[in-house]
């Protein structure tokens, strides 16, 4: 690793300027970690003069923060234009493997569904049916937004009917408000509203002019800020960027919302491929999102308060911690629409009094930057590291710990997708 290198300092009040200095860094300032299984105490030094900064205990164990995760991007409906990623077989990862392995034998619903998958693989007309589905998406009209953005609403209803998370929770003071991060077209928000009339509407969405949806909830029931979420480089604790990155510029100092917390936030974004993007983010857009939204979401919850979580294939390794890494701060449930897209692996993460400022939740927020950085600036070319292989006995330890709880939220996701599976003809 280089122990000099040119960076551009970005920082507000003054005029971006160029200077060299030691930039080798750890953690929260955007880290380019040499061997990522080595931690130090934030005090110590590398033998190049490398400061790094000690993750602790808890979270050395866990490989979701040290390795990020790749979010399922599928296309979600006829009017939602997605990057798509086919459900892939599971156990194809060694950490799929094991997760398999553990819920195959003790878990009827998820055998089912399994057997229901391997028939619609072996079924061509599948492939044909969700192609044409991703046709009329990408080039999807204003009637056909209106219908995704109703569809939104109603998923949100069914939602809120099941888990009572739109009404703020007794433990989150002040006034009611929401924040969406990736809100366009604001179905969601739009939903909330309705249980929450007097509330103030925050979010966060790519402009239309890079790809993104239009919003649609009626003028003046929101605050929006356009801007690419993924490029926040100050809100995911890096001041500087290096000059051998491609395209510094697209970076933004700014932090919306900044100074505020929100009761209820969702975060419900994928990377779309309506999305303007030079081609070296491809291959870790989703990773950089999915952290991106993370650290969003965890720095602006107020305590006591509400995250929803648009999630995919639940029995996959990297949303499986997930889910064990928010129980650790917050009360978890899981929903999934009895109807809408039951034939598809998506459902949300109902995370309830969450705690931002105990010690699990800011140990993952500070990973997540490491992560955020690893995706976007590391790798021999400065454009983002692959990630490293997950250490099985960490998989063992979060299945021994957590894998009785996880089979109580797994097992209706389970069961309504393989149900609609089973009875699908494509």
């Amino acid at each position: 690793m280089r122990a000099e290198t040119n960076v551009k300092t970005r920082a507000k009040g003054h005029k971006a300027g160029y200077n060299t200095r030691n930039c080798s860094y750890i953690g929260m300032r955007g880290a380019q970690l040499g061997d990522s299984s080595q931690w130090r105490p934030a005090s110590s030094l590398t033998a190049t003069g490398e400061r790094r900064l000690d993750a602790g205990p808890l979270v050395n164990r866990l490989s979701f923060l040290r390795f990020s995760p790749t979010m399922s991007t599928q296309a979600q409906s006829i009017v939602e234009p997605v990057v798509d990623s086919s459900e892939v077989e599971t156990s194809k990862c060694r950490p799929n493997s094991i997760v398999h392995e553990y819920f195959a034998q003790r878990e009827s619903s998820y055998r089912k569904l399994v057997a229901e998958r391997e028939k619609g693989w072996d079924n061509p007309r599948g492939d044909d049916y969700f192609q044409r589905q991703r046709r009329v998406a990408d080039g999807s009209n204003d009637e056909g937004a209106r219908k995704f953005y109703q569809m939104m609403q109603q998923i949100g209803d069914e939602m809120h009917r099941r888990t009572r998370c739109f009404s703020q929770q007794h433990s989150c003071e002040g006034k009611m408000s929401i924040l969406d991060i990736c809100m366009a077209p604001g179905g969601y928000t739009a939903s909330a509203l309705k249980y929450n009339p007097g509330a103030r509407a925050c979010g966060i969405s790519l402009s239309p002019d890079q790809g993104g949806h239009k919003v649609l909830l009626q003028p003046g029931s929101s605050t929006i800020v356009f801007v690419d979420v993924t490029m926040l480089n100050e809100e995911y604790g890096v001041e500087t960027i290096p000059l051998s990155h491609p395209d510094p510029d697209s970076f933004r100092d700014d932090r919306p919302f900044w100074g505020e917390t929100f009761p209820l936030i969702f975060c419900d974004g994928q990377v779309l491929r309506t999305h303007t993007r030079p081609g070296y983010r491809e291959s870790q857009e989703a990773r950089r999102l999915t952290v991106s939204q993370l650290i969003l979401a965890l720095q602006r919850i107020r305590d006591g308060g509400t995250i929803v979580m648009l999630l995919h294939k639940i029995e996959a390794w990297h949303t499986l911690e997930l889910l064990y890494l928010f129980n650790s701060f917050s009360s978890i449930r899981v929903f999934k629409p009895a109807k809408k897209h039951a034939k598809r692996s998506s459902f949300y993460l109902v995370a309830t009094g969450v705690h931002p400022q105990s010690e699990a939740a800011k140990a993952v927020v500070k990973e997540w930057k490491q992560a955020w950085w690893d995706a976007t600036f590391g790798g021999e070319k400065g454009t983002g590291s692959r990630e490293i292989a997950v250490d099985e006995e960490h998989v063992r330890f979060v299945l021994k710990q957590f894998g009785s709880r996880f089979a109580e939220l797994a097992g209706p996701i389970w069961k309504i997708q393989g149900d609609a599976l089973s009875s699908w003809r494509p």
